[in-house]
């Protein structure tokens, strides 16, 4: 029997950055909820955006955020891990020096970008609707008591294609950290005991939830984890060859509302 059903958010619910979400979205997600089945939102995004995103069911959902780095249910933290402060400024620092690139870094209070990065910064608040900070000096004004649960590699076009010339290279299998791709502007580096899969799985263990109860839902290699945690996987159909290899089905593209279709099929079962 489903009991929970996972699903990425850029790239798979909506465009990157979007923030126009189907309303018949929250229909389904009370229709499941009043069927014993959870929705869970598992998004690179923070909890300042998926908040907002998903206003009218959010006290229905679960939140991974931050591609797992925070886990929040019925408004309570149920885990947070964050990047060693010292070993985060020292990345930062080299993705500055990249041509081409800038930092996002999100944090348990705010999120940052540097004073000049105007493009990242009007898509970050408009676009995520993100509730981001600037810094004069990056990452030297960090405040000193906020959290970083990720740092993020930005390049509009190259981000994955320009960490492979040496930057990914250095940090790929860091004891501290994971590196992964999560779309064409964006490499992602989060705690090594931070991932959709890892989030997903501790939520699987503390409510006693199977893989076999879990469909979910993906689109780039920072879902890989999660779609392997869940017997009912599926790829979205712009979605990467190597997630469309990975996982068991393969649904309709965002634009189209892949998700949705596949939520009404649900919907149809437990009636």
């Amino acid at each position: 029997m489903l009991k929970l059903i996972c699903s990425d958010v850029d790239g798979t619910l909506v465009p990157d950055g979007g923030h126009d979400l189907n309303p018949e979205y929250f229909t389904q997600i009370r229709h499941l909820k009043k069927n014993g089945i959870l929705f869970a939102a598992v998004s690179g995004r923070s909890y300042s955006s998926l908040k907002k995103l998903f206003a009218p069911v959010i006290d229905d959902i679960l939140f991974i955020c931050d591609n797992g780095a925070r886990t929040i249910y019925h408004g309570n933290l149920l885990s947070c891990y964050t990047i060693r402060r010292e070993l985060a400024m020292e990345i930062v620092r080299e993705i500055e020096a990249l041509p081409g690139c800038t930092t996002y870094i999100s944090a348990v209070k705010d999120g940052y970008v540097k004073e000049g990065a105007d493009e990242l910064y009007r898509w970050l608040t408009e676009g995520y609707q993100l509730d981001i900070k600037k810094l004069k000096r990056m990452p030297e004004d960090l405040p000193a008591n906020d959290g970083i649960l990720s740092v993020e590699m930005y390049h509009p076009t190259r981000a994955e294609e320009i960490a492979h010339q040496g930057l990914y290279q250095k940090w790929h299998g860091h004891k501290e950290l994971q590196l992964v791709c999560a779309g064409k502007q964006w490499m992602n580096f989060t705690p090594i005991n931070a991932d959709k899969g890892i989030a997903l799985s501790e939520f699987q263990n503390r409510y006693g939830i199977t893989p076999g109860e879990t469909m979910a839902f993906g689109d780039n290699m920072n879902d890989a984890s999660m779609l392997l945690r869940a017997d009912q996987s599926y790829a979205i159909g712009n979605a990467r060859k190597e997630i469309k290899s990975l996982t068991r089905f393969v649904a309709d593209t965002n634009i189209n509302d892949g998700v949705l279709q596949v939520l009404r099929t649900v919907k149809t079962n437990i009636q």
